[in-house]
């Protein structure tokens, strides 16, 4: 396969700019001419005179177009204009889809492109041409995670120059469309990919959870108004130049074993924000910032992956946020991939790829994605070293280079410092509603549940009953044989209780205190707890505890409620019932109901 590169100038013959194109297209060798069109320019009229053009020329090429936020003609930022790239291949099966009339039909336009991909033989990826801001893509991707393992998906999202202006349009020798997406699907035995993506933006401090959120609208954060995730930590005014400031600062959610990047556009009067790329209720959101050090350090490593893949083109499709991020500097990371290939690619409003572990098509945003391609296999001859030369990072941006580094290890050291406190605070809350020996709820806790269940009771006219045990004659037990194998009978009765209450629905188990144990059931009236209580006292009596001859026994206590007693009025009778259970034998059940009726 080969990539040749015509910069358009509308002023010069068509023909004699695709000169190259066309004598390497007519030497025979070629099966497939994909031609992909990156333009500044949404003059509808232009375009489409260009693609006429083409067809007239190429009649066999198949041609995507997308309006762009910057066009990369040789792995550099061209001043604003048209990029035409031509790749040919030789033996690889490409196809070119369009599918119109995708809003409000997302899901179903979703599953066609699957259908599609299942439909091709040795089929190895399919890249998106799309306008991503206009519909809901979230409801494509979902679709096209569920498509045949294997296939790699990536693509861009098309938009303008300017942040202020939607020219969010493809477009081909049909006209401008912002309701299409272009679907490219490259199949065959000798085709080979590698994509990749490269970030380096580094989280700052600790996250936020997204409590509200209606697809690419972040409402609440920590139900708060969002914006206030930038007023409070960063003072950014909600009424200034907000999306150019927050540029600095995006998002980051952690979503699966992924990083998803998102940017503010604009933001509501209600304080919800509005990102390129969606967002879900749950997500953990940090504010991050570009680190031109790990940034430099992530694309040398890709670098490497791209040398080793040996490709004869690449597609890099970068985010916009990056241009506006490197300003002067923006070839920096760009341009080694030349040295690798010919490298064409455009600047974009959202990124697309599929996650190869989780099998997930993901949107991101400030996104370097590389696109290595090569037929057969991989040439003899060792390719150039490619890397980064930051040593143009001079004066200020040398100064940002530093500072960043700094933020990041102090970053690092605080966010540490907090993961150490959450720790904690997690320790703390575990220890507030667990008993420390047996794991199982504590006292407290269970007081909390007997309440929960009884309001409950009370409000839907179900029955709660409440168990209490205690382990006969443990005093022997500690006395004879030390309390190390007290402690192993009081996790292991404790096992015995948890097995059989949490066997119940909703049923729950803890220590009381000492050698006594309290469980709740709800939904069980009196001679359903009966039989429980029974059942556990006959496992009790027949097991073996470590450590210890012969058999231990518990008496147990029972009583039911409805929902209108007092917690402590319950406690009291229950407590009873097990008084009576050990003064008249031990080893036995007495249940509230039944005593009281005997009196």
């Amino acid at each position: 396969m080969k990539q040749l590169l015509v910069r358009y100038d509308p002023k010069q013959d068509l023909s004699a700019l695709l000169e190259p194109v066309t004598r390497e297209w007519g030497n025979g060798s070629y099966g497939k001419l994909l031609i992909h069109i990156y333009s500044a320019f949404s003059e509808e009229a232009l375009l489409t005179e260009l693609c006429t053009g083409l067809k007239k020329i190429l009649p066999e090429a198949m041609i995507v177009g997308t309006v762009s936020a910057g066009e990369i003609c040789h792995a550099k930022m061209m001043e604003p204009g048209i990029l035409i790239s031509a790749m040919l291949f030789e033996t690889t099966d490409v196809r070119v889809v369009k599918y119109p009339g995708v809003k409000g039909a997302e899901t179903e336009v979703g599953r066609t492109i699957c259908r599609k991909i299942s439909d091709i033989p040795m089929i190895k990826a399919v890249e998106l041409i799309m306008t991503g801001t206009e519909f809901n893509t979230r409801l494509i991707f979902e679709e096209l995670s569920l498509c045949k393992e294997g296939v790699q998906i990536f693509g861009g999202y098309a938009g303008g120059h300017s942040m202020d202006v939607g020219e969010h349009f493809i477009f081909d020798e049909n006209g401008l469309t912002d309701d299409k997406i272009f679907a490219i699907f490259y199949a065959g035995t000798d085709f080979h990919i590698d994509v990749d993506k490269t970030v380096g933006w580094q989280q700052l401090g600790h996250h936020f959870n997204v409590t509200k959120a209606d697809e690419n609208r972040m409402i609440e954060i920590n139900n708060r108004p969002a914006v206030e995730v930038y007023e409070k930590y960063l003072q950014i005014d909600r009424n200034g130049n907000f999306a150019e400031e927050t540029f600095e600062f995006p998002l980051i959610a952690k979503v699966e074993d992924d990083e998803l990047l998102r940017h503010t556009i604009t933001v509501e009067e209600d304080g919800t924000l509005d990102l390129a790329g969606y967002v879900t209720e749950g997500m953990k959101i940090y504010l991050c910032f570009g680190n031109p050090s790990l940034i430099v350090s992530l694309v040398n490593d890709r670098l490497k992956q791209v040398r080793a893949f040996k490709p004869q083109a690449i597609l890099l499709y970068s985010c916009s946020v990056r241009k506006s991020f490197w300003e002067s500097f923006v070839d920096m990371e760009m341009l080694p991939f030349e040295k690798l290939a010919v490298t064409a690619g455009f600047h974009t409003w959202g990124e697309v790829k599929r996650n190869p572990t989780s099998g997930s098509v993901l949107e991101y945003n400030i996104t370097l994605l590389s696109i290595a391609m090569r037929e057969g296999d991989p040439p003899e001859e060792e390719y150039p070293e490619a890397r980064i030369d930051d040593t143009v990072l001079k004066g200020q941006a040398s100064l940002i280079k530093r500072l960043t580094t700094l933020v990041a290890a102090t970053t690092t050291e605080l966010q540490n410092a907090y993961n150490n406190l959450e720790a904690m605070n997690q320790r703390l809350s575990y220890m507030s509603q667990y008993d420390a020996l047996t794991g199982i709820y504590n006292r407290r806790k269970l007081e909390e549940v007997v309440e929960e269940n009884l309001s409950r009771a009370g409000r839907e006219g179900g029955k709660v009953s409440l168990l209490m045990f205690d382990i006969d004659l443990f005093k022997n037990v500690n006395d004879t044989y030390g309390h190390a194998v007290g402690d192993t009978v009081l996790m292991e009765m404790s096992k015995i209780f948890r097995e059989e209450i949490c066997g119940v629905p909703e049923g729950h188990v803890g220590r009381w205190g000492g050698e006594e144990f309290f469980a709740v059931v709800p939904n069980y009236d009196a001679p359903r707890a009966l039989a429980l209580a029974e059942t556990i006292r006959e496992k009790v009596a027949a097991c073996h505890f470590t450590g210890v001859l012969g058999s231990l026994t518990v008496s147990i206590g029972v009583t039911t409620a409805d929902g209108t007693e007092e917690r402590m009025v319950l406690f009291k009778r229950v407590d009873d019932c097990l008084y009576h259970a050990k003064q008249n034998g031990r080893n036995r059940v007495v249940a509230y109901e039944d005593w009281k009726s005997c009196e």
